[in-house]
């Protein structure tokens, strides 16, 4: 469903690009020019592109309770141990398990945006958009005239909902640092079920393994499940450097 623009200027400042994985994660591949490489999936090319460009966005999924509260302390968490990368005993196993499931949570919303919801017997608020706009700016949804509720906040709360119900999937999971000797990674715009987050050309996240070092032979084939994985796009910090099998 295509997202809903907000009054002209955006007077109260809502986000309208949304990162399913964060432009921190992805600023951690950038080259020289503070850009990262980007395989677009429909058009075959390769093409240079800044943490903030479209390309790594949605627009409006989600309400703005989400994007600027219970989903900010995990990326935070997150950000903590790819910034500060500590032994295995030390690591915060479930700061990355919980970021894991929100980024898969997010794409697949990004991918299949629901429609609005419709709840009979609901008259509605009767709200002018600016109102509603400063609703939502204070984190607060509402009820359009219909019964209908927008997409953004069944999704915010949907999201969050499943964060709690799917957490018992991943939260034993232990991360394992692999690091690429010869190569660079690819990272897939999602992983769906795979737990595997690339966090710097030469570094990733997998969990149920150990630390370890991997051979290009090695890279080449996780490359190449991260290309399997991708469904819009892939990046790196030069995509010439990242062996696929």
């Amino acid at each position: 469903m295509a997202y809903e623009p907000t009054i002209k200027k955006n007077p109260r400042q809502l986000t309208i690009e949304q990162h399913f994985h964060t432009a921190h994660a992805i600023s951690l591949f950038y080259d020289s020019d503070e850009k990262v490489e980007v395989m677009e999936l429909s058009s075959g090319e390769i093409v240079k592109r800044h943490k903030r460009a479209k390309i790594f966005c949605t627009k409006r999924t989600w309400d703005q309770r989400a994007e600027t509260g219970y989903m900010i302390p995990i990326e935070n968490d997150f950000h903590k141990e790819i910034d500060d990368i500590k032994s295995f005993n030390e690591r915060n196993h479930q700061a990355i398990s919980k970021y894991c499931l929100l980024w898969r949570l997010r794409h697949d919303y990004h991918l299949f945006r629901p429609a609005d919801v419709v709840l009979n017997g609901v008259l509605g608020s009767g709200l002018t958009k600016e109102q509603e706009e400063n609703l939502e700016s204070r984190k607060a949804s509402f009820i359009r005239d219909g019964g209908v509720v927008a997409s953004r906040f069944t999704s915010g709360l949907q999201i969050q909902v499943s964060l709690d119900r799917d957490w018992h999937t991943c939260s034993h999971f232990k991360w394992g640092l692999i690091e690429a000797q010869d190569g660079e990674f690819i990272v897939a715009d999602g992983y769906g079920d795979l737990a595997f987050i690339p966090i710097s050309p030469r570094l990733a996240f997998w969990a149920g393994e150990s630390d370890q070092r991997i051979s290009r032979q090695q890279l080449a084939e996780i490359n190449k499940e991260s290309v399997s994985r991708a469904k819009e796009y892939y990046f790196a910090r030069k995509i010439s450097e990242c062996p696929v099998a």
